[in-house]
């Protein structure tokens, strides 16, 4: 008798205007609605966040990003021209220098750490042919020290919070046509 009673019920129809929907079928949907609602309730009472969040990670020894800050300066009698720029992370520069045979002249750039701790940033050259270059620090007071790695790298170690002027000195070679040349450099912070 029971089993005649659950088909008898089943079989039954809800009337929606012209439509008739059979009682299971809204049965089921029911409980379709109710475990798709537990999947999406679940992970909100559990208490579990995930995500993800974009995170930049700047160097900390850079190079002064005020123009006048960086200056060229010429110890032959007569002066040439010449520009220096550097990037927007401050991690890179680019010199434009007019350059003779006999020309001695001094790139000086202002190198800060702007962390809480020592840094060493390996300084990188870019530097054509024809041109000598050397690099030290500025009298070794300002907390900066470096060491020649390569022809064209030096390592720098910087002290916390210290500011001070490297010093490229440039000089060409014997055979160097006169003309407008381009030295680039980058620093990139290596570990402690």
């Amino acid at each position: 008798m029971r089993k005649n009673t659950v088909t008898k019920f089943l079989g039954r129809k809800f009337k929606l205007g012209r439509m008739s929907i059979p009682v299971w079928l809204v049965g089921l949907a029911v409980l379709l609605v109710a475990a798709a609602a537990g999947q999406a309730v679940g992970p909100v009472l559990s208490g579990g966040v995930q995500g993800s969040a974009g995170l930049t990670v700047e160097q900390s020894v850079l190079l002064s990003s005020t123009a006048s800050d960086h200056s060229v300066v010429y110890a032959s009698p007569h002066g040439d021209d010449a520009v220096v720029t550097v990037n927007d992370d401050g991690t890179g520069f680019t010199a434009a220098i007019e350059m003779h045979v006999g020309d001695t002249l001094d790139l000086m750039l202002d190198v800060d750490n702007v962390s809480d701790a020592s840094a060493n940033a390996i300084i990188e050259l870019s530097v054509p042919g024809g041109l000598n270059v050397e690099l030290e620090e500025d009298g070794g007071a300002s907390g900066l020290a470096e060491a020649q790695l390569t022809r064209n790298s030096w390592l720098a170690t910087v002290d916390s919070g210290a500011t001070g002027t490297m010093n490229v000195t440039i000089s060409p070679k014997d055979d160097l046509r006169p003309g407008f040349y381009t030295i680039t450099g980058r620093l990139v912070q290596v570990a402690n």
